[in-house]
């Protein structure tokens, strides 16, 4: 019985941290970063890779990180660029971030 009370208590303090991890992560980037991650969206969508370098420095974040978590009009870094002809920032993205080869082409 000694057991089984030890077991739970430790899924409980496990389940009670992982849920307080989620929602942290669930936060997202503070909200001073707002102008420079909408500058990050712009850049992509401009297709200047030099562009899209200098607003990814200014975030202070690598590209891999804005990739894992930055959403653009509701897609990631890739679709956006896709979504928008800017194939030179979507192809150094996707290098930069080792994404599969699939993710550039296009499915039915």
């Amino acid at each position: 019985m000694f057991m089984s009370r030890r077991i739970t208590k430790m899924a409980l303090i496990g389940l009670t941290l992982s849920l307080g991890a989620t929602a942290a992560q669930a936060g997202g980037y503070p909200k001073e970063m707002e102008n420079d991650l909408i500058a990050v969206c712009e850049a992509v969508k401009s297709d200047r890779p030099l562009a899209l370098h200098n607003a990814v420095k200014s975030t202070g974040l690598s590209l891999r990180d804005l990739h894992e978590g930055l959403v653009c009009n509701g897609e990631d870094m890739i679709t956006f660029a896709l979504t928008h002809n800017a194939v030179k920032n979507g192809a150094l993205i996707a290098r930069r971030v080792n994404a599969e080869p699939n993710v550039l082409t296009a499915k039915r």
